[in-house]
């Protein structure tokens, strides 16, 4: 399932650098294809090379950062002026503010865990 979607991410890569050069700039959501190629990259790696899994799972994970918020800032500005938006990017923007407060709930549990920790080990 893994190498299935690393080869129809890495299609969806060429189309869209295609379709970029066809129509002269590339779109925020142009990036989504390489984010399916890294994220089962990742996966693959994650065995036997488990640095550069998590290296591939960062750049995914900054490209759906970036790629959201380009998307969802132009679509918010859009709507907010009363012009046409597309409201696929709008989802998109809505889906990136949520991952990230998601991983900044992630984070900050994780050192809330890792502080707890290490009042326990001081206090014997």
């Amino acid at each position: 399932m893994t190498q299935g979607a690393l080869v129809v991410g890495s299609i969806g890569v060429l189309i869209n650098i295609v379709d970029a050069i066809g129509s002269g700039r590339p779109e925020p959501h142009h990036a989504f294809a390489a984010v399916v190629a890294l994220g089962a990259g990742g996966e693959l790696l994650k065995e036997r090379r488990p640095r550069a899994a998590r290296a591939l799972y960062a750049v995914a994970a900054v490209l759906v950062v970036v790629a959201g918020s380009v998307a969802g800032t132009t679509a918010t500005g859009a709507l907010l002026r009363g012009d046409d938006f597309d409201l696929i990017d709008l989802g998109l923007g809505v889906l990136t503010v949520f991952y990230v407060a998601t991983c900044a709930g992630r984070l900050v549990a994780y050192l809330s865990r890792r502080a707890s920790r290490s009042r326990d080990v001081s206090a014997c």
